[in-house]
């Protein structure tokens, strides 16, 4: 009889820690499902890199891309005092390292020729990029007093604001922030015969707020074009590095 006890003590003893461990299983599985990734600034700085050289790129529709559309398009048309207005999209499946791009812009400027010739150049536009390491949905603006026109000049004087905003989506590790990229750029030369920068400086502000870690981090920092395929960025707090302007590869100083 008191053999018989205790065996049912063991086997009570035996259901009631299989419900326990049980329920802790399901527990953890839980804290899985909702486990938060807690972005630091070190994982946020290697974002931040690729953020300024996305604002910055030919490939990615960034300043120096506009800033070489601009100057293609206002020799094509320098009527003075004639209102250019366009819109176009652009969709492409075949650049390498990425899957898709969407891009949409308008864009409007005029020459004015006295008492200086200068040329105001606005333009909006939308970008959806998907990719294998990231997707982003961002918005573009930008405001450009374009100067040194004149035939005697070789270059063109770039002053004016770049502003890129959006989503971003890393396929790395799921997580999603928003980006502010504001940059002011002045005394920027692009050639007359190649339509390209290629020297001249800009500063600027990134702003990255990254939605479930609820954390937000600012920089500021000073972009120095090398040349029309290369870019030193140096932060305010001293990290340097480099872009390719044309494939948006990054090196440490």
């Amino acid at each position: 009889m008191e053999t018989k006890k205790m065996m049912m003590k063991r086997v009570l003893f035996l259901i009631l820690m299989s419900v326990l461990l049980g329920a802790l299983a399901f527990l953890q599985s839980c804290d899985d499902d909702d486990e938060i990734i807690v972005i630091t600034r070190y994982y946020a700085y290697e974002d931040a890199e690729e953020a300024v050289a996305v604002s910055l790129s030919y490939a990615t529709y960034g300043l120096v891309a506009n800033m070489n559309k601009a100057s293609n398009e206002i020799q094509e048309n320098s009527d003075c005092d004639v209102l250019y207005q366009e819109s176009d999209s652009f969709y492409d499946e075949t650049i390498t390292g990425y899957i898709s791009y969407e891009y949409n812009y308008q864009e409007e400027y005029m020459w004015s020729c006295e008492p200086d010739m200068a040329v105001d150049y606005q333009l909006s536009a939308t970008q959806n990029m998907k990719s294998l390491r990231y997707n982003y949905d961002h918005d573009i603006d930008l405001s450009f007093d374009i100067s040194g026109l004149e035939d005697t000049s070789a270059d063109e004087n770039y002053e004016g604001s770049y502003l890129r905003e959006g989503e971003w989506e890393s396929n790395y590790n799921g997580e999603t922030y928003r980006l502010t990229f504001e940059s002011d750029i002045e005394g920027v030369l692009v050639s007359k015969e190649s339509n390209k920068i290629y020297t001249g400086t800009a500063t600027f502000s990134l702003v990255q707020t990254y939605s479930h870690s609820n954390v937000t981090y600012t920089y500021k920092g000073t972009v120095e074009f090398v040349d029309e395929d290369e870019a030193r960025v140096e932060f305010d707090s001293g990290e340097v590095f480099y872009v390719d302007l044309n494939n948006i590869s990054i090196s440490e100083d």
